[in-house]
């Protein structure tokens, strides 16, 4: 267990061996020059920025904070399958999405290796330690010293050492996040770092920062790190909805009570129909009149972003075709839902409980 106790810098790391460049003339620190402490904020902030981001994979292990190592074996929804690499991950979401209204579950086949934020390898025996883990990495995001992933610096960087006694000492040139991570982390109680500004970052957009400053660097890394907390509070409960909306739809009868696109109205065309929306994520078209299941290739999908969506797709009748599309949720009571298209205002379905 004493390989889990560390998240972001408890482990001790071997420090990767950089090219130090002394100048002949002693160089000391201006009083108004920003340099660094190994417990500065800057440090804090550029370990933070640099660690490894574990959360490429939470569909899978549900941490942020470790990454699993391919290939793993895991038994998905009552399923072994093998996962050799990160693309594999799309078979997860293809088994989790299979049935809607059930509680979706992965089983390691352990032992199985986590890549740690701090980039070392540990070996997880079971279930337990793999709980330990997860545990930790929950503390972690609590107490503010999970990674920062939504601004990446763009290599090189170029980051100056001193000493206890303010005298330059050398310079590194920094090439990538594990090698950034690993220098300040590296960096002892008497050692001081400067970065060679300006540097600049991309943003989750691709969208370019200049930063000039370390004062700079803190306040586009905080920004960026507020509106990634507001996000993530939305996609939680976006997804507490989509659940909901999985309950609401599975095994459930519907009629629809109002459909209308570009101010038109098409409710009666469907007066006669009913829509069985079943747990395996197709639709069942039904004529009231004749009691007979109209020749309808029917599908429904759910996914939640920072709101609810609803996918329809309906095939084989063309009186079916102004059904599809992607649509938000608007609204979801104990017996209707009203949906918005995505790319649509004016279209909008209300379907009701039979």
């Amino acid at each position: 267990m004493k390989n889990l106790k560390s998240i972001l810098g408890i482990f001790t790391i071997a420090t990767l061996l950089f090219t130090s460049c002394q100048n002949e003339e002693d160089v000391y620190i201006d009083q108004g020059s920003e340099t660094n402490a190994s417990n500065s904020k800057t440090a804090d902030l550029l370990t933070r920025n640099n660690a490894s981001d574990g959360s490429n994979d939470d569909i899978l292990d549900g941490i942020s904070c470790a990454s699993i190592v391919f290939p793993v074996v895991a038994t998905i929804n009552g399923q072994e399958v093998t996962l050799v690499s990160e693309s594999s991950l799309s078979l997860v979401a293809e088994l989790f999405a299979k049935f809607t209204n059930d509680d979706d579950s992965v089983e390691f086949q352990y032992p199985i290796q986590v890549q740690l934020s701090n980039y070392s390898k540990v070996t997880i025996a079971n279930q337990q330690e793999f709980d330990a883990l997860r545990k930790t990495c929950e503390s972690s995001d609590e107490t503010r010293d999970d990674a920062i992933s939504c601004l990446d610096l763009n290599f090189p960087i170029r980051v100056f050492t001193f000493d206890a006694n303010a005298q330059q000492t050398g310079s590194v040139v920094l090439t990538s996040k594990q090698e950034t991570y690993t220098f300040i982390s590296g960096l002892d109680e008497n050692q001081f770092f400067s970065i060679q500004y300006p540097i600049s970052a991309s943003s989750e957009s691709n969208s370019q920062i200049a930063i000039n400053s370390d004062l700079e660097f803190a306040e586009q890394l905080e920004s960026c790190e507020a509106s990634d907390d507001l996000e993530d509070e939305a996609e939680a409960e976006a997804l507490n909805l989509r659940k909901e909306l999985e309950g609401f739809l599975s095994d459930t009868t519907f009629k629809i009570d109002s459909g209308i696109k570009a101010g038109a109205d098409f409710t009666s065309n469907f007066a006669n129909f009913t829509f069985n929306f079943a747990n395996d994520g197709q639709v069942k078209v039904r004529n009231k009149v004749t009691n007979i299941l109209e020749n309808v290739e029917a599908e429904f999908e759910t996914e939640s972003e920072t709101v609810v969506l609803l996918d329809l797709e309906f095939e084989g009748n063309s009186s079916f075709s102004i059904l599809n599309g992607t649509f938000k949720v608007i609204s979801q009571t104990s017996s209707k839902i009203e949906l918005e298209s995505r790319t649509d205002s004016s279209f909008k379905i209300v379907f009701s409980k039979i």
